[in-house]
């Protein structure tokens, strides 16, 4: 349960115990949690699409969830999105990207970036079929939450110290298994094969994606990480198109 509360501390708005007393061990324990709170999210959109979607237009529905979705999360995500894409498309080397992305203001690259990533997200959504609509919403954030967890994982830190430092620090192998476990069967509960389809794909981008920035800036940030949250979304409801 601690675990799971110092998750839900971090990756949404929810009231929660202080999550910054916490040891850096306690944060990264707590990311075998992150696709529980992945789930928890999704039923929250599932059942706000249930309620939204009996007096409004599917366009709107959608794009409310999305802006659901950005509040229950405090924008995390999107803000590291937006430092990333900033880093990498003004700087030239490791030490300018770096810079880049610790600057709180938003540049063209990550204005532009986060205009086509909602347009797409909420073109995608509105393209899903009805009867694929909820387990999409659940799949979507569980899957992405083991994303990041799996990337904290498997890369190194490329700062001496930053947000995403305790997590790296202290997720353990056996964390990480047991996001793993998790994430399959609810993958394979809420969308079958389809769902498992969609966990090996993003699993291995995630490990291309940990290869780029380890060759780029000779690790992940915590930027980053909520960088890949965002992108892996994205995917996931592209490829459930793919495959219906």
């Amino acid at each position: 349960m601690r675990d799971f509360l110092t998750a839900l501390g971090f990756l949404t708005l929810f009231p929660h115990p202080q999550y910054e007393d916490f040891e850096g061990k306690d944060l990264g324990r707590s990311m075998a949690a992150f696709p529980l709170v992945g789930l928890l999210l999704g039923i929250i959109l599932v059942i706000a699409n249930s309620v939204f979607s009996s007096f409004l237009p599917e366009g709107l529905t959608n794009i409310l969830l999305l802006a659901l979705l950005v509040i229950l999360t405090g924008g995390l995500h999107l803000d590291g999105f937006m430092d990333t894409l900033d880093g990498i498309g003004g700087g030239n080397n490791r030490g300018k990207i770096l810079t880049i992305m610790r600057d709180s203001r938003v540049g063209a690259f990550g204005a532009i970036g986060i205009l086509f990533l909602v347009i797409i997200k909420w073109e995608a959504l509105n393209a899903i079929s009805p009867d694929l609509k909820s387990p999409v919403l659940l799949l979507m954030p569980t899957v992405s939450r083991f994303a990041m967890a799996l990337l904290t994982h498997i890369s190194p830190y490329a700062r001496a110290e930053g947000l995403g430092r305790p997590f790296v620090d202290g997720l353990t192998r056996e964390r990480i298994y047991f996001a793993l476990a998790v994430m399959l069967l609810i993958s394979l509960f809420v969308a079958g094969f389809k769902g498992l389809v969609v966990v090996f794909i993003i699993t291995g981008l995630t490990f291309t994606w940990s290869a780029w920035f380890r060759n780029k800036i000779g690790g992940v940030t915590g930027d980053v990480i909520g960088a890949w949250n965002e992108i892996s979304e994205l995917l996931i409801l592209l490829l459930i198109l793919m495959f219906t």
